[in-house]
C-alpha cells in the first residue's frame, strides 16, 4: 500500500541491480524488501521500450504524479 496516497495496486516495479523499488502513480517511491530480482524477472514480459532515464520512463508511463489516484483495469480476459 502506498504510504503517500493509499493506493493498493497499479504500480511501476523498478529493478536496480538486486534492489526492487515500487513507484505509485502519485510518484511516491519505496524499496520493497519482500521482492527479489527473481520475482522481478518473473513479472516482466519480453520487449518493451528503452528510456533515457527513470524519470523519462515514469513520465511516459504515467508514474510522474500526473495520474495520481487513477486506476486502470486489466485489459486481459479473465
Amino acid at each position: 500500500m502506498c504510504s503517500n496516497c493509499g493506493a493498493r495496486r497499479d504500480w511501476m516495479v523498478i529493478c536496480d541491480r538486486s534492489t526492487i523499488r515500487i513507484r505509485c502513480r502519485c510518484a511516491h517511491e519505496w524499496v520493497e524488501p519482500e521482492l527479489s530480482r527473481a520475482d522481478y524477472e518473473a513479472m516482466i514480459d519480453a520487449g518493451g521500450r528503452d528510456h533515457p532515464s527513470l524519470e523519462a520512463a515514469a513520465q511516459a508511463m504515467g508514474y510522474d504524479g500526473a495520474l495520481a489516484g487513477t486506476y486502470f483495469t486489466d485489459p486481459r480476459p479473465s
